[in-house]
């Protein structure tokens, strides 16, 4: 169900990182009527095995919650973090399942064997695995645990600030989430058995709008409505642009707007026409979202990685909407939307 998950997110997140230059140097005039797509999702030949485990952290200084600054490069949320000896960003990733690190700072570890996945733009390189004794980052402290090892070096190279790697929700699931862009803020706070805060003196997130998460997966996939029809999107924080799958109803497609398209130009000699456009007609709970940027492309490789069908992704556009709280040991999600210049 999840052998080739990671492959696949490098490459989306490789998409998405370059998106913005590719963009100027190859977008024709605007007014594109078609709305199909070439397939840009990640298509390949090998598998992979992605570690799924799921650690607790250390909290230091005796406190039950920790608040962790989030920079930002472009779209993409980082996280200051310290891994072995090395000292850089780790891009928040809900996408990705749990510690991915850059092989261009962990070549002396002893690694599992690994295989090559190729992509619609050529090789991605090997990924690997490797033990790591000590992760740290705010107030928090992850020792003696597995990390995947590939080159990032695509994403670190276009932005232009050391990348150490990816973190995704299993290295959080035993803590209640709270994601607060706006704020710049990532709030983790101890739970029960119960998934109740430990930390009596902070209240209780109050949302308005409530999901039961579905699944076992440390992946979150939460539901929104678009022309009547609900759909399942991929909650994902290291998308930097949100995306709708190119099979959708047509009724779907029809509340979209087509303002251009783009040329992804990766390793491979082959190029993929990406739409980009907006999404008019978004609901989730009560609350009608228009406006939000989108692309649309083939999701049906990633739907398959994760073993769900995903009618889209949700990144910066969605979260800019609000401040999300995500509980597995609860099994909910919940949002509390933005009103007017909240603080």
């Amino acid at each position: 169900m999840h052998l080739r998950r990671l492959s696949y997110k490098i490459l989306i997140l490789f998409f998405l990182s370059t998106t913005s230059i590719i963009l100027e140097a190859f977008a024709p005039p605007l007014g594109v009527a078609n709305h199909s797509a070439s397939n840009i999702a990640p298509l390949f030949n090998s598998t992979i095995l992605y570690q799924t485990n799921i650690y607790t952290p250390e909290f230091n200084l005796n406190t039950d919650s920790v608040i962790v600054p989030l920079k930002r490069a472009g779209h993409l949320f980082l996280i200051e973090a310290t891994v072995e000896d090395q000292t850089g960003n780790l891009v928040f990733d809900s996408g990705a399942n749990g510690l991915v690190l850059n092989s261009t700072y962990f070549r002396d570890h002893v690694r599992s064997s690994g295989s090559t996945p190729s992509g619609v733009t050529g090789s991605l390189g090997a990924v690997e695995q490797i033990a790591v004794n000590r992760l740290a980052f705010a107030d928090l402290a992850y020792k003696n645990i597995t990390a995947d090892v590939t080159n990032l070096g695509h994403i670190e190279n276009r932005r232009g600030i050391k990348i150490l790697g990816l973190i995704g929700f299993s290295m959080m699931r035993k803590l209640e989430i709270v994601i607060d862009v706006r704020k710049n803020q990532l709030k983790l706070f101890k739970i029960d058995k119960a998934g109740k805060r430990l930390d009596n003196s902070r209240q209780e997130f109050k949302a308005d709008h409530t999901q039961k998460i579905e699944g076992n997966s440390n992946i979150l996939f939460i539901k929104g409505i678009i022309s009547g029809k609900t759909l399942t999107f991929c909650l994902d924080t290291g998308c930097e642009t949100n995306a709708i799958c190119s099979d959708c109803n047509r009724s779907i497609m029809n509340t979209l707007t087509i303002t251009r398209r783009s040329e992804l130009v990766g390793a491979g000699r082959k190029g993929s026409e990406v739409l980009f456009g907006r999404m008019n007609d978004f609901t989730i709970g009560n609350k009608k979202i228009p406006n939000m940027e989108t692309i649309i492309t083939n999701l049906g490789a990633l739907s398959e990685s994760y073993g769900t069908k995903i009618d889209g992704m949700l990144g910066y556009d969605f979260l800019q909407q609000g401040i999300i709280c995500i509980n597995f040991v609860k099994r909910q999600f919940g949002i509390r939307f933005m009103k007017g210049e909240e603080k």
